[in-house]
C-alpha cells in the first residue's frame, strides 16, 4: 500500500466519519515517508538531515551515501538495514544496537558523542573513526576478539581513530 493512499484513507475517516487521527498514526506516516525519502535520495549529493534522526524498529534496507545527521541518528533494532552509508557523519549519538546484519562500519565515521554498537556482527573497526565519548561494543564479535581494554585500545588507534571517552566491551 502506497503512502498517499493511507494518507487518503486517514483524511477520509477524519473529514467524512469523524474519527480522530492518533499522534501514533501521524508518526508512522511520517516516518514511512522518512524511510521512502532515504532509500530513494540519488547518491553523489550530500543529504542533511536537521535534528534527530529516529528509524527505531525500521523497515528501511538503505540509507544515502554522503549522510549528515546533526543530532542523533537511531536506527536500534532496524532487522533489515545491512550496510552503514559511506560518509557518514552523525553529531550526537549514533545507536546500531541489534543491527544484526550490519556487518562493518564505513571508514572515515564521525560521531560526535556516542557509538552502541551492541548485538551486531561487527568484528573490526574501520579506518579514521572518531568517536567524541564512549564506544559501546558490548556483545560483538569485537569484544571477544581482544582480550584487554589496551590492546582494544591501541588496535582502535592504529587504525587512525580517535576516541575521547572510554570503550565498553
Amino acid at each position: 500500500m502506497k503512502i498517499e493512499t493511507i494518507e487518503k484513507i486517514l483524511n477520509f475517516l477524519e473529514a467524512k466519519e469523524g474519527k480522530k487521527i492518533t499522534d501514533r498514526m501521524l508518526h508512522y506516516i511520517k516516518k514511512f515517508k522518512l524511510i521512502k525519502e532515504l532509500e530513494n535520495h540519488p547518491d553523489g549529493t550530500q543529504y542533511r538531515h536537521e535534528g534527530d534522526l529516529h528509524l527505531i524498529d525500521s523497515i528501511i534496507t538503505k540509507l544515502p551515501n554522503d549522510l549528515y545527521v546533526t543530532g542523533n541518528c537511531y536506527l536500534y533494532n532496524s532487522y533489515q538495514l545491512k550496510v552503514l552509508p559511506i560518509k557518514l557523519h552523525v553529531g550526537g549519538n549514533l545507536d546500531l544496537a541489534d543491527c544484526v546484519h550490519i556487518t562493518e562500519l564505513p571508514d572515515n565515521l564521525y560521531v560526535g558523542r556516542v557509538l552502541s554498537l551492541h548485538k551486531t556482527k561487527i568484528s573490526n573497526f574501520p579506518n579514521n573513526l572518531y568517536v567524541g565519548e564512549d564506544l559501546y561494543i558490548i556483545n560483538t564479535p569485537l569484544a571477544n576478539k581482544y582480550t584487554t581494554y589496551n590492546q582494544m585500545l591501541k588496535i582502535f588507534k592504529s587504525t587512525g581513530g580517535k576516541i575521547n571517552g572510554r570503550i565498553f566491551a
